[in-house]
């Protein structure tokens, strides 16, 4: 087809050159080379300024308006370049150069014949564009149209030419009309336009003005992007798939002590954060009070990163003393330290290259320290100690702490460049006791995992269940999981009941504490059980609806009603 197309060109009554975006020559037909005295080889891979010093064909294309030029030949006859950006069927950019003798313009002009054929010329030369082409006057009058705009908005030629494009909007051929914008704005305009048929186009619409200013005509090219927007469907469709996979793996793809157990809609939101940003290099802060599970959290996104079969280190920054902080992070070089390594130490910044640094409690980090640290993660270099040469660096940062940084700033006790440097995309994880939800998973992941680990078989009685839901957890999801440990261990019944949780516990969620004043332990567990089933029976209208709130045999139900002197109103015996 190409072969084809290029031999049509070479029957054109005028000189057509096309150049890439870069301005080099990618085709030339006869009539040009005859104008210039050159042969294809001349031509072909020639840069467009060595032929012509005055062509805008690159500015054209860059800004994707037509422009006139005006040149000469090595011989001296005069030329005008009409320069036209377009775009190749593989969506690279380009330009079309027409080429004519100044007489023969001049010729044209006053030759029917001649005329008639460069307008028939002309009209192929829109067709074979491949895009939808639409010429107007001054005033909105449709002029011309190719075959594609019959073809893509189905309205025939003679439907078209000779009518306003206000009959276009009018009839709904087209949504919104580009030329009524050009001629009122002046300028070039591209909008969106949506056909009758249901077809999605983008138009670009040019203004042509006349040597005095005044607008001559407005040339209209449409794209279908139809298709387009098919696919970037689907490819959104498919994002979402695999984000919904991702976020599957991260809930239930691992295993042991690390395996992320999520329930609740804010932490879903959390885990979903961690993986949209898991693919870029962008530094992540990670708050939340200890025990939250901060560092599994970076372990995620690490995990789910292109980073995933490099080193993921981590450091804490509140636990290694402050004169062995700087060596620990950037590492020092043979014979710096009296008793150090002779052989000097890579730093773990080094260590973890390519892979995750992972800075827990940044907050407690040295000020002296926080000026190398935002150098390293500005300039991706790190010097050792005792070196005078950077070394590169190619790792991402992930920071996390419990405390308020930005209280620190204004404190002066933390950088402000470096918290901003730090602070590129912040994940709070809330804690254990603003996501109960939560609660019930995590005590049945750890059951499950210490059972194993111990060889035992604990289950936890409902009543102990709720009671742990009404704890506060102050520490959180750590806290949690050493007391399911503790219990699995301790507990030599395989059931573990509300009275086998640690004092400490059942004391902070029993109600009224001045009540409590002088009764043991078995009496203050009735209170708590007599203010639960006092509370179920408010809520309820029989028995039966009891039991099943609580999950106990309605008979049991019974008893405690009667053992416990429980006042009811509208709760029917049954």
């Amino acid at each position: 087809m190409l072969f084809y197309t290029e031999k049509i060109m070479d029957f054109l009554p005028f000189g057509l050159i096309v150049t890439d975006a870069l301005g080099q020559i990618t085709f030339s037909n006869q009539a040009a080379r005859e104008i210039l005295g050159r042969t294809p080889d001349q031509m072909q891979g020639a840069f467009i300024h060595s032929l012509f010093a005055s062509t805008a064909v690159i500015k054209a294309i860059k800004t994707n308006t037509s422009s006139v030029s005006h040149d000469m030949t090595d011989a001296g006859t005069p030329l005008v370049l009409v320069e036209i950006p377009f775009a190749l069927a593989n969506g690279s950019k380009a330009g079309l150069i027409l080429l004519y003798q100044d007489h023969i313009l001049n010729q044209l002009a006053e030759e029917s014949p001649q005329f008639t054929e460069l307008k028939q010329e002309l009209e192929a030369i829109m067709n074979l564009v491949g895009e939808l082409v639409t010429i107007t006057d001054k005033d909105g009058t449709i002029l011309r149209v190719n075959a594609s705009c019959e073809k893509v908005l189905g309205v025939k030629e003679r439907d078209l030419v000779g009518h306003p494009v206000d009959v276009m909007e009018k009839e709904g051929v087209v949504s919104t009309s580009s030329t009524k914008r050009v001629i009122q704005e002046g300028r070039k305009v591209t909008v969106a336009q949506t056909t009758k048929s249901g077809r999605r186009l983008v138009v670009s619409g040019y203004p042509i003005y006349n040597e005095d200013g005044s607008m001559n005509k407005v040339i209209n090219i449409s794209r279908d992007v139809t298709e387009e927007d098919k696919l970037a469907k689907k490819l959104d469709e498919m994002r979402q798939m695999m984000r919904h996979y991702q976020s599957e793996w991260v809930r239930i793809g691992r295993h042991g002590e690390d395996r992320i157990v999520v329930r609740s809609k804010v932490m879903e939101e959390v885990y979903d954060l961690a993986g949209r940003v898991a693919d870029v290099d962008s530094t992540v802060l990670i708050l939340g009070e200890s025990g939250v599970g901060k560092e599994v959290l970076a372990r995620t996104i690490h995990n789910l990163s292109p980073r995933k079969a490099k080193p993921f280190l981590k450091i804490n920054c509140g636990a290694i003393p402050e004169t062995l902080m700087e060596s620990e992070l950037f590492g020092y070089a043979k014979g710096t330290f009296t008793g150090g390594n002779k052989e000097g130490k890579q730093g773990i910044i080094v260590s973890a290259n390519e892979g995750t640094l992972f800075l827990d409690e940044i907050g407690e980090m040295p000020l002296q320290l926080q000026v190398k640290l935002l150098q390293v993660l500005q300039e991706k270099q790190i010097t050792p100690l005792g070196n005078t040469a950077p070394v590169d660096v190619n790792v991402r940062f992930i920071a996390a702490t419990n405390r308020n940084l930005e209280k620190m700033v204004e404190e002066g006790t933390f950088r402000e460049d470096l918290y901003y440097r730090l602070n590129v995309i912040p994940i709070t994880i809330p804690g254990l006791r603003d996501r109960k939800e939560d609660i019930p998973f995590l005590v049945e992941h750890f059951l499950g995992l210490y059972n194993d680990k111990y060889n035992k078989n604990k289950a936890l009685q409902k009543e102990a269940m709720q009671m742990l839901l009404n704890y506060p957890w102050p520490g959180n999801v750590r806290e949690l999981q050493n007391t399911v440990e503790r219990l699995v261990v301790t507990i030599p019944d395989d059931h573990i009941h509300m009275q086998d949780l640690p004092d400490k516990m059942l004391n902070a969620v029993l109600e009224n504490p001045p009540d409590r004043e002088g009764l043991t332990l078995k009496e203050a567990l009735s209170q708590y059980e007599r203010n639960i089933l006092q509370q179920a029976v408010n809520q309820s209208r029989t028995l039966k609806e009891v039991s099943e709130k609580l999950g106990v045999d309605i008979s049991t139900i019974s008893r405690k009603v009667k053992k416990y002197n429980i006042v009811f109103a509208e709760l029917q015996l049954k």
